[in-house]
């Protein structure tokens, strides 16, 4: 048709996506890959390289476990990491069509999550997944009994989303200086490890997300995205054409599949290469 422009469908569905969330969660994913991969290196690979005896190996391995375990720039990115990450799922719940069949979906990665770790002997009883299941199932139940109204939902997730960051602040000095704080009755003894601590009662969790904070800053992110997004359209122009965000946009389009994936992914990758070069015939992990 005379004057009409042809848009490539491609394009229209990214388009309509709000690019700067894909961007910073992207950003996460890829931060997050690295970091793992810190870990293996340095943790996991590091005696069967290190027995090598070649220097370059050496220093990779302490480099990673120098990172991973002792970094001053780890302890600040990763927090960062996770709170931006709590944020974007916040604010993405605006978007979705269902969270409840989001949240199950997101349920079940934790399950297959924890089945395979079980199996590993590395059990993740409660890792970010899981916490993610229990903030978008929670802001489910908000919005329903908010009868789905953006206005007060928001208000609900300002309200519940602050009083749990502020318990968290208020409780998180008394439990540093005194981790037995929540044992004095041993009824009351699991909420001081659902909050803050990485073991249970029943077990050590190999990734431990507690609901206090991080649903708190989930909470509040859902809060922001009425007022933010209120025509669900990005803030930012269109910059598609020039194509410079998306080597990070494209992984914060499928970061639920790469988290749920990419730990095993990494393990075989580094596995792989030990194998074929640097520990000839043994893939370490086996």
């Amino acid at each position: 048709m005379s004057g009409s422009k042809h848009v490539d469908p491609q394009v229209r569905s990214h388009r309509q996506r709000i690019w700067e969330l894909d961007f910073l969660r992207g950003v996460c994913v890829l931060l997050m890959i690295f970091d793992h991969v810190m870990y293996d290196i340095g943790a996991v690979f590091d005696s069967a390289w290190k027995a090598t005896g070649k220097p370059f190996l050496i220093e990779l391995c302490n480099h990673a476990a120098d990172y991973y375990f002792d970094s001053p720039v780890r302890e600040v990115v990763q927090p960062l990491v996770v709170i931006i990450f709590c944020v974007l799922c916040g604010i993405s719940c605006s978007f979705s069509r269902s969270n409840l069949r989001r949240g199950v979906q997101v349920a079940f990665c934790a399950a297959c999550v924890t089945a395979v770790t079980f199996a590993l002997d590395m059990p993740i009883r409660f890792g970010i997944l899981h916490m993610f299941t229990f903030a978008i199932l929670l802001w489910w139940l908000i919005d329903t009994l908010c009868m789905h109204k953006r206005a007060y939902t928001a208000s609900a997730c300002f309200v519940i989303g602050l009083i749990i960051v502020i318990v968290n602040f208020a409780l998180m000095k008394q439990y540093e200086i005194n981790n037995q704080v929540f044992t004095d009755n041993n009824d009351w003894a699991w909420l001081g490890e659902f909050m803050y601590g990485n073991t249970f009662d029943y077990g050590y969790s190999a990734d431990y997300q507690p609901v206090f904070p991080l649903v708190g800053y989930m909470l509040l992110g859902a809060s922001a995205a009425p007022l933010l997004y209120p025509r669900k359209r990005s803030l930012l122009p269109w910059l598609g054409e020039y194509d410079w965000h998306q080597p990070f946009s494209i992984w914060g389009r499928i970061a639920l599949p790469v988290y749920v994936s990419h730990q095993v992914v990494v393990g075989c990758v580094l596995a792989l290469i030990s194998y074929l070069w640097i520990t000839p015939g043994d893939f370490v992990l086996i």
